[in-house]
């Protein structure tokens, strides 16, 4: 038999994958990494294009207020900006760097604050998601 390595999905799984498969590749270990990012685009409304300065600023501003893990220091890129007009929004694309490992409770929790925090900033400034609707969008619905 070939000799292949063993990694630990959770507690009950383990994943064998054969060293000729892996041999020669580069392969991250995600859970030492000790830093990790959450990043959420947002579809806006069209007819909320002209709120989008204020609306980043409040964003930046709840999510530094809401979130202890939030890596602010210049050392890694905050970012809240407008990136791309779509077909039936424009996207607003946030970029969370964070002091949690990924994939843990404390990075689930970080993400919430962060998805909560830009609700909360929407809603200070009288702004709405997009949402596409299927008969305007020209789709079948059968």
């Amino acid at each position: 038999s070939a000799a292949g390595s063993s990694v630990d999905k959770d507690e009950s799984l383990v994943l064998r994958i054969p060293n000729t498969q892996i041999s020669g590749k580069r392969v991250a270990n995600i859970s030492r990494a000790r830093l990790s990012s959450v990043k959420q685009a947002l579809a806006i409304s069209y007819d909320d294009v002209d709120k989008l300065p204020t609306l980043i600023d409040d964003i930046k501003a709840e999510i530094r207020a809401s979130c202890p893990s939030l890596i602010d220091d210049g050392s890694r890129s905050f970012t809240v900006f407008f990136t791309d007009y779509k077909d039936y929004s424009v996207e607003v694309l946030v970029s969370c760097p964070l002091r949690i490992k990924p994939f843990t409770e404390a990075y689930n929790s970080a993400k919430q604050d962060i998805l909560l925090a830009i609700r909360r900033a929407t809603e200070k400034n009288g702004v709405k998601f997009s949402y596409v609707n299927w008969l305007q969008a020209g789709v079948p619905l059968d």
